[in-house]
């Protein structure tokens, strides 16, 4: 067996990393009107002596804030906000992946701008609640089933960040398809009831994770692409169904062809969750 030094430098993709020590990412809720800001730089600065951080989770668009005072990456004002942060890491000898998550249903109207509104692959509504900074703990929703309109749009807007990343300074994208969030939500045929392209077999609850990871491979490069995935994870209300190695197995397959940076399992065991098998 390979000996695996933890502090020796190691390669990921394209990059250089000083040690092979990934900062996971860990949502914060510090973005004041979801604008990265100068305290956001100064707590991951203060990490990057880690190979690779992993930023919070950062909508793509407004559809996709879901919590209250998460950061976003779609404006001109964010990607300022992010720039000081990416500078600071960079300053410190750190290298720097931002995190795309688009919550999908895991949202609610008073956590989102006027004018945009809460989407996932079907009409089913997750079991929970989550907080709002003006009336505490609200139930979750009942989403608005996405159109066509509305896949385009958010397959536009996710390549559009990721762009914007790059602009920004990020060394790379992470897509989090994991954690019950809008990308897992179209894996699942509990919370994907669809009966057109994107709904029913398993290469088609896939369609639109892989759609998502193609254009961005195709903005960016798939050298500075990475997927976070959960299988048997059931936070935000994604029970456990009879074909998720079948899923998985198909999915990352379909991810190792295109050759991406890497891909990152989050095994939820030890919060009660199915333990992830080999």
């Amino acid at each position: 067996m390979e000996d695996y030094k933890l502090f020796e430098p190691a390669k990921l993709g394209d990059l250089e990393l000083k040690n092979k020590i990934v900062m996971a990412p860990m949502t914060r809720s510090r973005a004041i009107d979801n604008v990265p800001n100068a305290l956001m730089a100064e707590y991951y600065s203060q990490r990057a002596s880690a190979g690779l951080i992993i930023t919070e989770g950062t909508a793509p668009s407004p559809n996709g804030l879901g919590y209250s005072r998460i950061p976003g990456c779609y404006s001109k004002m964010q990607m300022e906000g992010w720039e000081k942060t990416t500078s600071a890491v960079h300053k410190a000898g750190g290298k720097i992946f931002l995190q795309l998550m688009h919550t999908g249903r895991i949202s609610h109207a008073l956590n989102i701008p006027e004018g945009a509104q809460i989407i996932a692959p079907s009409a089913v509504k997750a079991s929970g609640q989550m907080w709002t900074d003006s009336q505490q703990m609200q139930d979750f929703p009942i989403p608005k089933s996405m159109n066509d309109e509305d896949l385009l749009l958010t397959l536009t807007e996710y390549f559009a960040s990721a762009s914007h990343a790059i602009e920004a300074g990020f060394d790379g994208v992470e897509l989090h398809a994991a954690n019950g969030y809008l990308l897992e939500q179209f894996l699942s045929p509990i919370s994907n009831i669809r009966t057109d392209k994107y709904g029913g077999s398993i290469e088609n609850r896939c369609r639109f994770v892989l759609e998502v990871v193609n254009g961005v491979v195709a903005t960016i490069g798939k050298e500075k692409t990475a997927v976070r995935l959960s299988p048997y994870g059931v936070a935000n209300d994604m029970p456990p169904y009879a074909e998720i190695n079948e899923t998985y197995t198909y999915l990352s397959q379909e991810l190792n062809k295109l050759g991406i940076a890497y891909l990152h399992l989050v095994d939820h065991s030890a919060m009660g969750a199915p333990e992830v098998p080999a």
